[in-house]
């Protein structure tokens, strides 16, 4: 399947609608009659690095472009999955699945595709696609019998043994629906665009900004606004400078001293939320055997303080999380959360001691973006209190991002964004990663573990699922790592008010949901 493949810097998966789905976006709650025409301007706050719907480094942006057969979608709700190509879709059994594609769907009029019209057989290339990139998910392999146009406006897909994320895989950023023709005019999509989505490229600067028009043959009346652009902004100060003269309609405010800093801002609404951005400690045995020790890995989860780095980095602002985050059905209650994560360095030197690592010593590298270098330093003095010494190395997003991928690190701490599905977080903790690849390998194995997992993504009934998930979080929190869950934080949304029809969440304006417009009055 697709897979939720983006890791730091990308929104996947969702959950399903099993039997006869056909779902249709709305807006709850909001107020007024939407009106068309204006720009607005937004920002990014790490770099856009491509275009490329099927690479990590371009699936960030894909959704403004491409179209997917079905979308998960958080603005509604969590774990729930809508039709986008698909007009509805039944599953006569656990293997089956049949979805009957929208007859009106355009690619956008320039070459090489012209403004045909998208058929079935568009889906199956643009699957086959991203199956041959370096790194897809194996996930297709692994649950895949085979897949097919049936006909103009039929895909079906088989696979081998039920699969319980398999809308999730199908609707993950990754698996965008593309005119294929277009791979074999540019040799790439790092800086084109061959989709069928609510908005066509106006111009695209590398890591530092792009320009969108609404696409005038996209399926739905949506988008209002005329234009969307984004520019990346790596420091915050620019950022909220912007914001306050005008020059963006809204900022994402990640801590609740720079909401106030722009609250006062005339015309200004600021709204909290709890963010899907979720932190993680990562530990590699394979460049660390010491790791493959749960002494030390316990010893190193003892000694992080997770309650300093919510208030140095959070204000106070967050929540403990556990494999599964807060705001997920599985999650597991905070006051078991909290039991598990209490510190004690005490208890921590002991364990080292006992394994004969009382000098350990090892790497952490991080991105050099967001609070990642001030989390890095929180870890390495807590690490410190239990005897361990720790060496910080920063880099840039691009050359971070590439040694996590291919596993060329010691041990890392990032935060993961955008996920729409439990289904990383799940999949995370097996010996082989999310991906279930040697990419993966952090040189822990579990067989345990990975067999409850591996249970949990053949369920297809979501109350079996969800008990199951409970189940594999609590052995998890008993085998301290590699992956150790940290925190997820709230945050806080500042928009003009002329800004309607959006929903603050991490995932900014857009991410399936493109029904915002301008009212100025």
């Amino acid at each position: 399947m697709g897979g939720a493949a983006g890791l730091v810097l990308v929104g996947c998966g969702g959950g399903q609608e099993k039997k006869n789905g056909s779902q249709t976006p709305g807006t709850p709650g909001v107020v007024g009659e939407p009106k068309k025409g204006g720009t607005i301007h937004f920002m990014s706050a790490t770099p856009i690095l491509s275009l490329d719907p099927h690479t990590t480094e371009g699936v960030s942006v894909a959704n403004y472009f491409y179209s997917y057969v079905v979308q998960p979608t958080d603005w509604h709700a969590p774990e729930y999955t809508i039709g986008d190509l698909a007009e509805s879709w039944e599953t006569p059994d656990d293997l089956n699945w049949i979805f009957h594609l929208r007859g009106d769907v355009k690619f956008q009029d320039l070459p090489p595709a012209n403004g045909r019209l998208l058929v079935a057989e568009d889906v199956v290339k643009s699957i086959d696609r991203y199956r041959a990139i370096p790194g897809a998910s194996s996930a297709w392999d692994q649950w895949t019998d085979r897949y097919e146009a049936t006909d103009a406006r039929t895909f079906t897909e088989i696979t081998k043994k039920p699969y319980g994320y398999f809308l999730m895989d199908l609707g993950s950023p990754l698996t965008a629906i593309m005119a294929v023709e277009a791979v074999d005019q540019f040799g790439d999509l790092k800086n084109n665009v061959a989709g069928s989505g609510p908005y066509t490229l106006k111009s695209y600067s590398a890591n530092e900004a792009l320009e969108m028009l609404r696409n005038p043959t996209y399926y739905h009346d949506y988008p209002y606004v005329d234009g969307f652009n984004l520019k990346v902004y790596t420091d915050d100060s620019s950022a909220q400078a912007a914001f306050r003269a005008g020059q963006l309609a809204a900022y994402n405010a990640t801590t609740k001293p720079k909401a106030d800093n722009v609250s006062n801002v005339g015309g200004v609404s600021v709204r909290k939320f709890l963010d899907r951005t979720y932190t993680v400690f990562m530990m590699n045995a394979v460049k660390e055997p010491r790791f493959k020790d749960e002494r030390v890995r316990e010893a190193v989860d003892l000694a992080l303080d997770r309650k300093q780095m919510i208030d140095k980095l959070c204000f106070g602002d967050g929540e403990l999380a556990g494999p599964v985050p807060p705001l997920w059905p599985a999650a597991l209650p905070a006051e078991e959360i909290e039991a598990a994560y209490k510190r004690d360095v005490t208890k921590a030197k002991q364990l080292l001691s006992a394994a004969g690592y009382s000098d350990l010593t090892f790497d952490l590298s991080f991105g050099s973006y967001a609070d990642n270098p001030d989390r890095a330093a929180i870890i390495k003095s807590n690490l410190a209190d239990a005897g361990i010494t720790v060496n910080l190395q920063g880099a840039d997003v691009g050359t971070w991002l590439s040694s996590l991928t291919s596993n060329d690190f010691v041990s890392t701490t990032f935060s993961h964004l955008r996920y729409l599905s439990d289904y990383i977080q799940i999949n995370w903790p097996h010996s082989h990663g999310w991906a279930q690849t040697d990419i993966g390998y952090t040189g822990v194995d579990d067989s345990e573990v990975d067999a409850m997992i591996e249970k949990i993504n053949g369920t297809i009934n979501d109350q079996e699922r969800i008990k199951l998930e409970q189940d594999v979080q609590r052995l998890v929190l008993k085998r301290h790592g590699p992956t150790l869950t940290l925190y997820e934080p709230y945050a806080y949304w500042a928009a003009y008010d002329y800004i309607k029809g959006y929903t603050p969440t991490s995932y900014g304006f857009g991410l399936y949901k493109y029904d915002y417009w301008i009212d100025k009055g």
